[in-house]
């Protein structure tokens, strides 16, 4: 056991490096009877399709601990708290946080409080970062981010455990100020369901049916070109996943798109695209043959033709009523129009509305439809 004091703005917080099973069971223990738990990862994405998780660092209000799961065998005992629906795990912008603890340990989790999502709801502006929110909320200034620190070397830097600290030091502060204009509102439980509805979209990825409807262009193909990028969307994304590397490692969008639309593809043209060329050694032959495939097929197979959306019907005056109702809507219930509504979801209400297939959103929940449904349902009838 590794302990010191973290010193800043005349605060000091105990911090306690996690080394073992033995002590990370206890602490859990305590923590299951705790009410909230400020949470942050660190972790390494570079050359890997998922993350490779380096710290989790946890305060609960008294200490800060940075837990080490690269020498921690087992977390099932976190993974009891995380599950935890009594305990309320604040993180900030927690969508990588969870995707790196679900992919690493397919902990169930539940009662998560983003404090970015938050800020966003308190009009502080969308997608504020972490030091940003403690120097608004706080008046303190963080030091810079580590962005290109090595955090699964080890031994850590005495530098790197006080940045890794510092990253929940000041979350449950932040979260206290939040909490109570938002309790002002009425919006908390906007925030804990937003959160939700991040989980649940990392928690479902195995499908990849659709996966070739979030390729920028796929509008472009005619439906027996479409089940080519369909099918070779959905090989891709397995294969990153069984390979644990990135799927710009195989091969990018844009060379899938345009292979997918050629009459005769080929390794000659897969070269003249630019692919690399260890891709086309490993996988070329793998894709030119799903091509094949997909070519053999019944027209009955073939997906429905994606539709852009401005070559939808009445779609630039839907989309500017849409925008019309929001703002009113907006206005009327004390929340930020961009915490919201965004364009894409407007997209994907005005697309949805019409039967057209694309990419699904996972913002259009509870709270936003109990708000905007009607009143967008009844405007889209104009257009009828």
């Amino acid at each position: 056991m590794s302990r010191f004091e973290l010193d800043h703005h005349s605060e000091l917080v105990a911090v306690e490096k996690v080394t073992s099973e033995q002590r990370l069971e206890e602490l859990c223990q305590s923590w299951l009877e705790q009410d909230v738990l400020a949470i942050d990862t660190e972790f390494d994405r570079t050359n890997t399709f998922f993350h490779k998780l380096a710290l989790i660092q946890v305060y609960d209000g008294d200490e800060i601990y940075l837990i080490d799961p690269l020498v921690i065998d087992d977390l099932s005992a976190f993974g009891e708290v995380l599950k935890k629906e009594s305990i309320l795990k604040v993180l900030h912008s927690c969508s990588e946080d969870l995707e790196a603890l679900h992919n690493s340990y397919g902990f169930p989790m539940s009662s998560v409080f983003d404090t970015q999502i938050a800020a966003a709801l308190c009009d502080f502006g969308q997608m504020l970062g972490y030091g940003n929110m403690v120097e608004l909320l706080l008046g303190l200034t963080l030091d810079k981010e580590h962005t290109k620190t090595d955090w699964l070397a080890r031994p850590l830097s005495e530098e790197q455990k006080i940045y890794a600290a510092q990253d929940v030091q000041f979350l449950l502060p932040c979260f206290y100020r939040l909490r109570e204009k938002l309790l002002e509102k009425g919006h908390y439980g906007f925030v804990l369901e937003d959160t939700q509805s991040i989980y649940q979209a990392i928690a479902h990825q195995g499908d990849f049916e659709h996966a070739y409807l979030k390729i920028k262009g796929a509008y472009r193909l005619q439906p027996k070109h479409l089940l080519r990028l369909k099918k070779t969307v959905a090989w891709r994304e397995q294969l990153a996943r069984d390979k644990d590397i990135p799927k710009t490692f195989i091969f990018r969008d844009h060379h899938l798109l345009e292979i997918c639309q050629h009459p005769k593809p080929s390794t000659g043209l897969l070269l003249q695209l630019g692919c690399n060329r260890g891709s086309i050694r490993k996988y070329g032959s793998e894709l030119l043959s799903i091509i094949a495939q997909a070519d053999k097929s019944d027209s009955s197979e073939w997906p429905d033709p994606v539709l852009a959306f401005h070559k939808l019907p009445s779609a630039k005056q839907k989309l500017k009523a849409l925008k019309q109702e929001a703002q009113q809507i907006a206005e009327a219930n004390d929340i930020p129009e961009q915490a919201l509504t965004s364009k894409r979801l407007l997209e994907y209400v005005i697309q949805t509305d019409l039967g057209v297939m694309s990419r699904p959103n996972q913002f259009w929940n509870g709270w936003r439809k109990e708000l905007l449904q009607k009143r967008f349902e009844q405007r889209l009838t104009e257009f009828s």
